[in-house]
């Protein structure tokens, strides 16, 4: 299998984003929520990768089957989201740091719309947009995805959370599906929340 990393690719691609977007630097939560176009709770349908049409970057896509809209927004009950990087044909590129999106994953996306014109969405603020949905004793937790493209090769396992001794994980720290709405919807409001907490 060949194996290219993108990390001066992704560089490139940095520039075409607008500029909050482009910063591996932590953004205030705030800054996230206002920014997004769509904040979405959606079920990850299926995921393909392709590469453009100059032959030169693959990107995976990503179909949403979209419950709930978040905020003010409301949209449409599909989406198509688009990240850098995948597998096509046993060629792998991976963006470093970029997020990866998963077939099967239920999840909590903040998106914006890519500037190249395309109908697609891409997750804003890179991981900083991305939440999993975790089930605990009947309630639905969010919690932040740590998994990076790029984590295995860097040595850096991204995990979920830390696992316990009976081999779940710790989702002590994680918010209710209310909780981060409610957080949201203050962003959105303009009151500042510098950081993911709960009340």
């Amino acid at each position: 299998m060949h194996r290219r990393t993108l990390s001066l690719m992704a560089l490139l691609f940095l520039v075409s984003l607008p500029l909050s977007a482009s910063q591996f630097i932590e953004m205030p939560f705030d800054q996230v929520a206002r920014e997004a176009q769509y904040v979405v709770r959606a079920q990850v349908v299926d995921t393909y990768a392709a590469w453009d049409d100059s032959h030169e970057v693959i990107y995976t896509y990503a179909t949403l089957r979209v419950s709930r809209y978040f905020g003010e927004s409301a949209g449409p009950d599909t989406l198509v989201v688009r990240e850098v990087g995948g597998t096509v044909d046993g060629y792998t590129q991976e963006a470093i740091g970029f997020p990866a999106i998963r077939a099967g994953e239920d999840v909590v996306l903040f998106l914006a719309p890519w500037t190249d014109g395309g109908a697609e969405m891409r997750i804003h603020a890179f991981n900083q947009g991305k939440f999993l949905v975790k089930e605990r004793l009947g309630r639905e937790l969010v919690v932040a995805d740590e998994v990076r493209q790029g984590d295995a090769r860097l040595g850096r396992e991204g995990r979920l959370s830390d696992v316990r001794a009976d081999g779940t994980d710790d989702l002590s720290g994680a918010l209710t599906i209310d909780e981060l709405a409610a957080m949201i919807t203050d962003a959105r409001a303009g009151k500042r929340l510098t950081t993911l907490q709960r009340d």
